[in-house]
Parts: structure tokens; sequence; C-alpha cells
């Protein structure tokens, strides 16, 4: 279904699959905007619950609202069939369990506006929402750059670093606006992933953005049902965590960026670490995962990580169990050291209570 809208300046893309709990709130949320002249994109990616329902009655009450049905394929190939169909010259993402606060687009526009034409990223902060209370997500990597420019050459020479493990710019695409045209210039291509897609979409346009603007206003809720991470989810997470990997090692490759391969691998190790850790304390299927784990190992990309030996890395028998391929080993590992954390929280504890 086409916009009706000839000329909207901005489009806000929202894939949409099984959240009909959830999506009115979204829709709202945007619909609601003070900045008006925008266009709301609702990519229906086959779901199985009333969530299409929904999407066609907003169809039918606002002329704002654009529908694509479409069959299954994950939500980064749903961004971009949203993105196929965009009008506006501005772009943002908006997940369907997620809200906006009523002033996000403009509180971004107006401080792109402010901050000068060059400007191709605006990004606010965003509030992580759990079941039964709600935080800031605001750390002091990010308040160092509140309401500065930063510039192409500052964002190669010093932040690229941000997308390989060493956080110091946000690298998700939430509370992000976007101009189509850079966008359009770099060329992007869904990735495949079922997470980290936002990483990947951001880590490849950045070479291209000229300007790059954060602003110290909350304009975006981020839904967080847990705290923890479900099985599903824990079974397909290694090999899409790998699959990561090896676009990340690409990038390096592609923009010639070698002071991040050091810190790549090192956050590849952390990925297996956590892996194993979510693992044991899930507590399900572990002869299975560690299964799972030994035929992950054997993929070729995890034989650079021994070049950490040479790079000063500490941990480097965790490092040698995985060039083993040991996986028994591996879990042994962080099973002791769960173990000694356990038993250090204890001692804590106790010594707080004696004072």
């Amino acid at each position: 279904m086409e916009s009706k809208i000839e000329k909207p300046f901005f489009s806000i893309i929202v894939p949409v699959y099984n959240v009909e709990d959830y999506l009115e709130r979204c829709v709202q949320s945007v619909l609601i905007q003070s900045f008006k002249d925008f266009e709301l994109i609702l990519v229906n990616d086959g779901s199985t619950d009333g969530s299409i329902v929904l999407c066609q009655e907003y169809l039918n009450k606002d002329k704002r609202v654009v529908l694509i049905d479409k069959s299954n394929e994950g939500v980064d190939k749903a961004r971009f069939d949203g993105l196929f169909k965009a009008k506006g010259e501005y772009v943002m993402f908006v997940d369907s369990d997620d809200w906006l606060e009523q002033k996000a687009v403009e509180s971004l526009w107006t401080s792109m506006m402010a901050a000068g034409g060059d400007v191709d990223m605006v990004v606010g902060q965003s509030r992580n929402v759990y079941k039964l209370s709600s935080f800031w997500v605001k750390d002091w990597r990010r308040k160092k750059f509140v309401n500065r420019m930063i510039s192409n050459r500052e964002i190669m020479d010093k932040y690229f670093l941000s997308f390989f493990g060493v956080n110091m710019l946000p690298v998700g695409m939430w509370a992000t606006l976007y101009r189509r045209s850079v966008i359009d210039k770099a060329d992007l291509k869904p990735c495949g992933l079922s997470f980290g897609e936002d990483l990947v979409f951001n880590m490849h346009l950045l070479p291209y953005v000229r300007q790059y603007y954060i602003i110290d206003k909350c304009i975006y809720n981020y839904r967080r049902e847990t705290l923890g991470i479900s099985s599903k989810y824990l079974d397909k997470w290694l090999e899409n965590a790998r699959l990561l990997f090896e676009k990340k090692l690409s990038c390096i490759k592609n923009f010639n960026y070698v002071k991040a391969y050091k810190w790549q691998l090192i956050e590849m190790v952390n990925y297996l670490k956590t892996y194993i850790d979510l693992c044991l304390k899930d507590d399900n299927n572990i002869e299975g995962r560690k299964q799972l784990l030994k035929d992950e190992l054997g993929q070729l990309c995890y034989k650079d990580l021994m070049c950490l030996k040479d790079m000063g890395y500490q941990d480097l028998t965790f490092v040698e169990a995985v060039s083993r391929c040991d996986a028994d080993a591996c879990f042994e590992i962080i099973k002791e050291r769960q173990k000694n954390k356990t038993l250090q929280e204890r001692i804590t504890r106790m010594l707080i209570r004696a004072l």
C-alpha cells in the first residue's frame, strides 16, 4: 500500500512480528508526534497473531500510515523492505514493542538543524524499560560527546572502534534520525542476522557520514521483558555471534581498519565466554550445547584467536582451549570461575553483615 502523502519529510519504519500486545502503544506514540510531517510504514513480517488486523485498522484510520504485508523473513529484511518504500528525506526506525516520547522526532530534527546542514545522523538518549521498573541508559562514555559535533575524520580515527567492543559511541539504530541520501550512498543490504543486525547497519554506514551528533534528551523507550535470555534464543545465539564476528572482520578488511583487529578478537572471546556462562545458568541440555560449541569452534574464523597470544592478551588458558576445539575444557574453565565468583560474593555479603 503506497503512502497517501505525496512527499513526507520523515519516514518512520516499524517492522511488525507477533506483537499484538504492544503494537498499539508503539503506533500511537508515533501518530501523536508533535512534528506531523511524516509517513509511518508498518511492515508486517508474516505475523500469526492479531498484529495484521491492528495494522489494517491504523491504515484505514490515518492517511500517514503505509502497510506492507509480507511473508516472514526476519526483522533485518523487514526494515529494508520498509526503506525501499520510504519517501522521506529522513528516516527513523522503531521496533514494534518499543515507543517514542511525544517530541522525539521534533527533538532530533531541531537538533539536526541547529547543528548545521552537514549532519547526517542525530542520536538521542534511550531508556530501558523492564516489566517492573525503568531506568535511564546514560553513561559517562556518551556524556562526553553530548551536544558536540563529531566529524567523519574523528569517527574513523577514534570512535569507529565502538563497533568492535570498545564502547564509546552508541552502535544501535534506536533513537536515531538518518539522512536518507547517506543510506543510499552506502548501498546497504540486509545482513541476515537475527541479532546485531542494527550494529552491522551502522557499522557500514558511518564511514559515509559527514557529521554525527548526540543530544542529551531521552526520546526512545526500549522494552526489555526480562534480564535473562530464553533457551530457544540461546540455541541460535552462538552461530549468529560467529556470523557477526565474520562480518566485522570483513568490515575491518574493507576499510583497512587494522587497529580494530585485536579488539575484535577479544570481543569474540568474550562472546564465547558469555555463551557458556548463559548455558550454565540456563542449566538445560548442557551436553548438547557442548557439542554445539565444539562443532562451532571448527569454523576457520576461530583460528585467528591464537593471534592474541602475541598481543599481550592475558586469558590464554581459555583461548588455547578454543583453539583445540575443546568444548569440555571451555565449559570447565567458565564453570570454575562462576564458582569462585559465587564464593567471593558470599564472603562479601558475610563481611557486610558482620559490620
